[in-house]
C-alpha cells in the first residue's frame, strides 16, 4: 500500500514499505519465490481518512490508486493497518485493473469493526 509522501517525510520512512521488504525477506528465507515491489501509486490526492466514515473512506478512494508492473503477476496487498477495508479494496481494484491476480491481503493490525 502506498503511503501518503507527506506521511512519509513526517514520519523519516515509509512503515508500510519497511514491513513488506522484511516480510519477503523471512519468506525467501525460508525457501518462498517472492519480491516486494512497489506497484501502487496515488493517481491524484485524497482526503485524510482519519474521521471519515467506512463508506466516506470508501468514496474518497474510488478511482485514487494505479497498478504498474503488474499484468500477469500474482500478488499480495499489504498493508499496516485494515480500518474500514476501503483502502484494501481501492488497491485490489487497481491492481486487477492493471492485469494481476491478487491471491490475498495481509495486515500486521485491523481495527474492530462497528457495526
Amino acid at each position: 500500500m502506498p503511503s501518503a509522501r507527506g506521511a512519509v517525510r513526517r514520519r523519516g520512512y515509509d512503515a508500510t514499505r519497511r514491513m513488506v521488504v522484511e516480510a519477503a525477506r523471512v519468506l525467501r528465507a525460508g525457501g518462498v519465490r517472492v519480491e516486494a515491489a512497489d506497484a501502487l501509486r496515488h493517481r491524484r490526492r485524497v482526503a485524510d481518512q482519519a474521521g471519515l466514515s467506512a463508506g466516506e473512506r470508501a468514496a474518497n478512494l474510488v478511482g485514487a490508486m494505479e497498478a504498474v508492473g503488474v499484468a500477469g503477476r500474482r500478488v499480495v496487498v499489504a498493508d499496516d493497518v485494515i480500518t474500514s477495508g476501503a483502502t484494501a479494496a481501492e488497491a485490489v481494484r487497481a491492481l486487477r485493473a492493471g492485469g494481476a491476480e491478487v491471491v490475498g491481503i495481509a495486515t500486521v493490525a485491523a481495527t474492530r469493526r462497528k457495526w
